[in-house]
């Protein structure tokens, strides 16, 4: 009776199904037990390979580790000279010097000599006769260059008159620059100042003052020809701070600076003419207002600080290439990433166009090439920079990158 049941049950379209595109069933489901088969097994090779890149992966960073490990001993063998083991008659008998065809280089002669020193014989050094005969135009010359140290004592007297038309006692006016209420002349505190500029402390250069040119002098005194020197370069420096200002372009940068044992900052705004050094306790953005402007009219250029962002207005802003470079280079160190990835090719890329970039700029003021040239390679430059900010990446140093590029 079941079986009965069971064949009244049967499809009477098994042989051609019209819901299977007229195939047989049995036809169909084989083909789907196949498939499901090679799926199982596809995913149990595509576990294998995704293992295998793996290992690989691990191999190829400790590879390049061992690479980068090798070069560092082959450059320190390079730069390591190798002594011959040679026995005294087989050593080089050559005198040793420079290579053959380099320029000699020595002293040139000056060209301006302050003193004669005449040098006779006073007997002949063979028999010890007294009698010799000088030839005042046969000599042979040796110049020497010397420094002359002694302190120099002036007196100025000045003498006054009376007019005899006027009626008046008539004082001279000073024709000479003399420093009012001073005791120390001008080349002394210039000498002083250049001592104190490149780094001497006030103390050691009353030292030198005393122990060199026998000038005694305090160290306050010297404070304060330092603070007058100041004083009178202030005018200076303002007319320094307009050229900046009004100039077509500038570089600005900032580093540390100590100042009585306090960390300060160095700002520096350079370009082809002037240079303005502040030192300041801040590191904000308020420091280029104050130099350059509310709105500066020129170019702009610094590294990727933010203090130049947004809140620094300017005609237009460039950043310094070489950060960029070196900021690219931090990347790939960073994240050491496979020769055949997208984010690699991208980094030598950019690298490459940096460097010629920055190869034809210093051609470039070499005059070794033309404004067309440096034209060329802005445009090339300024292609692969929107390339690598067009490009989607999931790296996050990238993207950072990206941002700053944004800037």
């Amino acid at each position: 009776m079941q079986k009965k049941r069971i064949e009244g049950l049967r499809c009477p379209y098994k042989d051609a199904c019209p819901y299977l595109n007229f195939e047989p069933a049995a036809k169909v489901l084989a083909q789907r037990d196949y498939l499901n088969r090679r799926v199982d097994e596809m995913e149990k090779i595509m576990d294998l390979a995704r293992k295998k890149i793996e290992q690989l992966r691990e191999e190829n960073k400790v590879l390049r580790k061992e690479k980068e490990s090798l070069k560092e001993e082959l450059n320190q063998a390079h730069r390591k000279r190798l002594k011959l083991n040679l026995k005294d008659e087989e050593k080089p008998k050559k005198k040793r010097g420079s290579p053959f065809g380099h320029r000699g280089s020595s002293r040139k002669r000056p060209k301006r000599i302050d003193e004669y020193v005449d040098i006779y014989p006073a007997k002949c050094d063979r028999c010890g006769t007294k009698d010799i005969t000088i030839y005042e135009s046969s000599f042979e010359e040796h110049i020497i260059e010397d420094v002359q140290v002694r302190v120099k004592n002036t007196c100025y007297r000045s003498h006054y008159g009376y007019c005899q038309r006027c009626r008046k006692v008539v004082y001279p006016k000073e024709e000479v620059e003399i420093i009012p209420k001073s005791r120390i002349g001008p080349n002394a505190r210039i000498i002083f100042s250049y001592l104190r500029y490149i780094g001497i402390p006030f103390r050691k250069v009353a030292k030198i003052s005393k122990d060199i040119f026998g000038l005694k002098i305090t160290h306050p005194t010297l404070l304060d020809f330092d603070s007058k020197l100041a004083e009178n370069g202030e005018p200076i420096y303002e007319k320094i701070k307009d050229k900046v200002c009004s100039s077509s372009s500038v570089n600005v940068d900032e580093t540390g600076w100590r100042v009585n044992g306090e960390n300060f900052w160095l700002w520096n705004f350079v370009n082809k003419y002037v240079a303005l050094f502040r030192i300041e306790k801040k590191r904000g953005n308020q420091v280029v207002k104050d130099t350059l402007g509310d709105e500066y009219s020129g170019i702009l250029s610094s590294d990727f600080y933010s203090a130049y962002n947004d809140k620094v207005k300017a005609k237009s802003k460039q950043k310094c290439l070489v950060h960029l470079l070196r900021e690219v280079k931090k990347i790939e160190e960073r994240n050491e990433f496979n020769e055949d990835t997208q984010e690699e090719l991208l980094c030598q890329n950019l690298k490459g166009k940096l460097k010629d970039a920055i190869r034809v700029w210093n051609e470039f003021h070499q005059e070794e090439k033309s404004i067309e040239d440096l034209k060329a390679v802005k445009e090339v430059t300024a292609q692969k920079l929107i390339e690598v900010i067009s490009s989607p990446t999931e790296n996050k140093d990238i993207q950072r990158l990206k941002k700053r590029l944004f800037k």
